[in-house]
């Protein structure tokens, strides 16, 4: 019986093979980071000297992981979606306050009636 891949002890070669997503995934978790870190208010629009040239760089990456085809489709989605929403981390964390509030109300009211 053979192990799976994500069971085997190559690791690095998994890596290599796809490296240009696990980059787009690190780009876009640190961009998130900085920008976060970098706000003065969090419902405040982001500084775009530092949020614009993330996502550039992050954009580049998953562009550099389509054209190599890699099997990395997660990665690259994920660090995309996290530098796309660091361009606009004050929308992004007014919505999930709304949302989780909405849901909480909804939540409360249905056990009580």
């Amino acid at each position: 019986m053979e192990k799976p891949d994500h069971l085997d002890a190559r690791a690095p070669q998994w890596v290599a093979t796809r490296a240009a997503g696990v980059v787009t995934l690190a780009l876009g978790a640190l961009a998130f980071i900085v920008v976060a870190i970098s706000q003065d208010q969090m419902w405040s629009t982001p500084d775009w000297r530092i949020s614009v040239p993330a996502f550039v760089l992050t954009a580049l990456a998953a562009l550099t992981a389509i054209i190599r085809k890699e099997h990395s489709s997660t990665f690259w989605l994920l660090g995309l979606g996290l530098a796309g929403s660091a361009l606009v981390l004050g929308w992004v964390l007014m919505l999930g306050i709304i949302l989780g509030a909405t849901v909480l109300l909804i939540l409360i009211l249905h056990s009580v009636m």
